[in-house]
């Protein structure tokens, strides 16, 4: 073949092979929840109902979030938020593969349950919560406010989506601490939930376990842990919904609690400005078997008297709790002022101020003590 036969050749037309397109891969994730072709692409979510736990007052809840922003919110549209995800460190690279969601409809807890079928599959899951978040009036978590709230937020980024307005965040986790902090010294959901929802999880994956679910489910395809992974996500969502529940009903006074949580709502009914709701917590906290709980319910209702006036009660609750604390020289203190300046008990206030040496300067300390001991001299030549 000579040369411009050649070129000829060049000059055709050249035909394309048949373009073979093969079928979708089906997520192996769809064996253990059926697919929703969405908007924005297929998501698999799994949506449960169960019964609604009474939810407190507007008021209740900016009480237990020290947050008037509360206030005058529409508690029947709050959305509960959990989630499950690559690890407990935040940032860019951890991936929360199953978003939990929980609202009340028609007197039920409805729990949604955003699972991811692989990285890379987000915007779905990302679209569904918008919605969800756009059409509540606050978010309600248990830590969530520091770790998955801002998770998500840059999940939106990442994806170059925009994240939903902003929404009042109440955090369970610090309203459960204030409240339990003198009964219960871990406050993790789990141990939140026996001790005060008598909720006891049989077979339940460890938070720690999650992890490696998703990592094995990515590397094997196998779904029969990321069941259990549901199963926990689905009891946080219901206990963090029957927690604040819980909370309103300790705080409005209508379920029984300890002395030790009584000492917490009464610290956090002073914090809220609502003393005398505060003096009847502090009092109930007062019969704890506890010691230092005892004590410290004793200090606080003396304050709260105080301040009302009840000066006389004030130092009578100061005065049984000064052989209830190992260093009592500040309530020695305290209470040298009160009788001092207020009860104008000379006697009184120098035997209170001579055992406050040890928490005042060598100099004030003398100035004081010589004051009340000179008013002391004085009280005595006029009688």
């Amino acid at each position: 073949m000579d040369f411009k036969a050649k070129l000829g050749l060049l000059a055709r037309p050249a035909v394309s092979a048949p373009v073979v397109v093969a079928p979708r891969r089906e997520s192996p994730l769809s064996a253990l929840i059926p697919p929703t072709m969405t908007a924005a692409g297929v998501l698999h979510v799994v949506q449960s109902r169960s019964p609604a736990p009474v939810l407190p007052h507007a008021a209740t809840v900016g009480v237990l979030g020290l947050d008037e922003s509360f206030s005058g919110l529409d508690v029947s549209r709050v959305l509960f938020l959990d989630t499950e995800t690559t690890g407990l460190s935040g940032g860019a690279g951890t991936l929360p593969f199953l978003v939990g969601l929980a609202f009340v409809d028609a007197g039920e807890l409805v729990v949604e349950q955003l699972h991811l079928s692989g990285p890379g599959a987000e915007r779905p899951v990302l679209a569904r919560l918008s919605e969800r978040v756009e059409a509540a009036s606050a978010i309600v978590s248990f830590n969530g406010r520091s770790f998955d709230w801002p998770l998500l937020r840059t999940r939106f980024v990442m994806n170059r989506l925009t994240p939903p307005s902003p929404r009042p965040h109440l955090d369970l986790l610090h309203a459960s601490r204030r409240v339990l902090r003198h009964w219960q010294r871990e406050t993790r959901l789990s141990t939140v939930e026996s001790a005060v929802l008598d909720v006891h999880r049989v077979g339940d994956l460890d938070g720690s376990q999650v992890p490696a679910a998703w990592f094995d489910f990515l590397r094997t395809g196998r779904v029969a842990t990321l069941a259990r992974v549901l199963s926990h996500n689905l009891q946080d969502l219901r206990s963090t919904a029957a927690l604040l529940g819980w909370l309103g009903a300790s705080w409005s006074e209508q379920v029984a609690v300890t002395s030790e949580v009584s000492l917490g709502l009464g610290e956090v009914a002073e914090r809220a400005h609502f003393p005398h709701k505060a003096e009847r917590f502090f009092e109930r906290a007062t019969s704890s078997a506890v010691v230092d709980v005892q004590a410290r319910a004793l200090i606080a209702l003396g304050r709260t008297l105080r301040r009302r006036g009840a000066l006389d009660q004030a130092a009578a609750m100061w005065e049984r709790a000064v052989p209830l604390c190992e260093d009592a020289s500040t309530l020695h203190l305290a209470l040298a002022r009160l009788y001092e300046h207020r009860l104008r008990d000379a006697h009184a206030a120098e035997r209170h101020a001579v055992l406050a040496k040890p928490v005042e300067a060598p100099m004030v300390h003398a100035r004081r003590v010589a004051r009340l001991s000179r008013k002391r001299q004085l009280v005595l030549t006029m009688r």
